[in-house]
């Protein structure tokens, strides 16, 4: 199961795939927001970059998880503490009536915001990725630290607002960084991203779309984090689809051959 991105890692070929479902497309996030930026492209590096620009510490990137089933999971760093998980844009309606009214809550202690920027779910996922791993990714100072105490009291919607101009600018550089020519910000994208995290033994799912974090059970005696978001990406998005294409993106400890080159 190799990443599926915007644009394509020159030796990811899925990405052709998930264009052929884009003829059944909703309308897309740069026609549905006031403002856009350009799309994220789903490369771990990039990622890492942009989460360590942010305020996580140097020790902790993201990585590719390359398949779904147990002897890939253990090439995954661990601790994994979050994920980001990636389906094609075709079928965020589809996920949408599949959750019908139950589209999240606000939940204590999960941290969530509104995504009110065209084609910035890769950015919103971050951050809904290391603001409920601060207490153990965050280096202690820096935007993360900064953006979460100004909004400690707000809403979702309210972060929702804060956020474009709190982050345009490092968006704006980091997002030009990929091993592709970066699209314009209102180019259509062909994907989504969402955030995968544990809270007090639960799977969260978060994004921006929604009302709030989707709680999606704990987890089961004796599993991890990585073995029971997996098991959710199954069951919520995988079994729906078969035929189509996902990709897991992990967060965890940086590997000792990436450590080297720092």
């Amino acid at each position: 199961l190799p990443p599926c991105s915007w644009p394509p890692c020159r030796a990811n070929k899925l990405w052709l795939a998930a264009q052929l479902l884009t003829s059944t497309a909703p309308v897309r996030q740069s026609a549905m927001k006031s403002e856009s930026w350009v799309g994220l492209e789903s490369n771990p590096a990039v990622m890492t970059q942009y989460a360590v620009k942010l305020g996580v510490s140097e020790r902790w990137a993201f990585s590719d998880c390359w398949g779904l089933d147990r002897d890939a999971l253990k090439h995954v760093p661990a601790p994994c503490v979050g994920c980001i998980f990636l389906y094609p844009f075709s079928q965020v309606e589809a996920r949408k009536r599949t959750l019908g009214a139950r589209r999240g809550c606000e939940v204590p202690g999960v941290w969530h915001m509104k995504q009110l920027v065209g084609n910035a779910c890769g950015a919103v996922a971050i951050m809904h990725t290391v603001m409920n791993t601060l207490d153990r990714v965050g280096s202690g100072s820096g935007f993360l630290s900064e953006f979460g105490a100004t909004t400690k009291g707000a809403n979702a919607h309210e972060r929702g607002k804060l956020f474009a101009p709190a982050l345009r600018q490092i968006h704006t550089e980091l997002a030009s960084q990929g091993q592709t020519a970066a699209p314009h910000a209102k180019a259509d994208l062909d994907f989504h991203f969402v955030s995968l995290v544990e809270v007090q033994g639960h799977v969260y799912e978060l994004d921006g779309n929604n009302d709030g974090p989707l709680d999606c059970g704990p987890l089961l005696a004796g599993e991890t984090f990585l073995e029971a978001a997996v098991r959710h990406v199954k069951e919520a998005y995988i079994a729906p689809f078969p035929d189509s294409h996902f990709s897991l993106i992990t967060l965890g400890p940086k590997p000792p051959d990436e450590e080297a080159k720092s």
